[in-house]
């Protein structure tokens, strides 16, 4: 059984697929709109891939460690709190739960037995919702996955630029992305518990759209 935390990471990593596919895609039906060349569409395809994953990788680290850091910079707040006047802290540990609904002696008590075990993690999880037991990803770890599946997503529309006659490039990639953004959708939907329909409809909505948008702009700039 998946954990809601490791359910939240994949739904994360899906997601960022779906962007290195809509992404890339707008960018293929743009040129494709304005009349670009194979050549065109090649390079401006690989730099997409290539960009985005960096760019997405470097904002996932980003985000990652300042996580980290203020996560460990709230828990040994906390620590030191604690080492101090711990009698004080196990009175406010108290309050959190009676303001929860316990009565005041049993909210004392719990208080009290969390406490003798362990405290900070008693006083993370009732303040700051934060479970000492989970250790996050490393941000490096997180910027190589992110980075990954915008490329992989990415890679849908450039396998249509390679291998779809030129004629028929627009309509092979909206094809493609229609069909790549419904497994990503479900997928979503399966680890999210919401509902599949809606999820495929909206997320391939927006694919539909951008794709719409980028060659309408791209035929009128042609």
């Amino acid at each position: 059984m998946w954990s809601r935390v490791d359910r939240a990471r994949v739904r994360e990593h899906v997601v960022d697929t779906n962007d290195g596919i809509i992404a890339s895609a707008g960018i293929v039906e743009g040129l494709l709109g304005a009349g670009a060349g194979s050549r065109i569409l090649l390079v401006a395809s690989l730099a997409a891939m290539a960009g985005g994953g960096l760019a997405l990788g470097g904002m996932r680290y980003a985000e990652t460690a300042d996580e980290r850091d203020a996560r460990q910079a709230v828990l040994e707040a906390e620590r030191r709190r604690i080492d101090l006047a711990p009698a004080e802290e196990e009175t406010e540990l108290a309050g959190l739960y009676r303001d929860r609904g316990l009565s005041p002696q049993l909210a004392r008590a719990v208080a009290a037995e969390l406490s003798a075990g362990d405290a900070l993690a008693a006083h993370a999880e009732a303040e700051y919702g934060l479970s000492t037991r989970d250790h996050p990803p490393a941000p490096w770890t997180v910027a190589v996955v992110a980075g990954l599946g915008f490329a992989l997503g990415a890679g849908v529309p450039l396998l249509v630029v390679l291998l779809a006659a030129p004629a028929w490039r627009s309509v092979v990639t909206v094809v493609a992305v229609v069909a790549a953004l419904s497994l990503t959708a479900l997928a979503i939907a399966s680890v999210s518990g919401t509902s599949v329909a809606r999820t495929v409809l909206r997320t391939v909505s927006i694919g539909l759209l951008t794709m719409l948008v980028t060659f309408v702009g791209g035929s009128l700039l042609g």
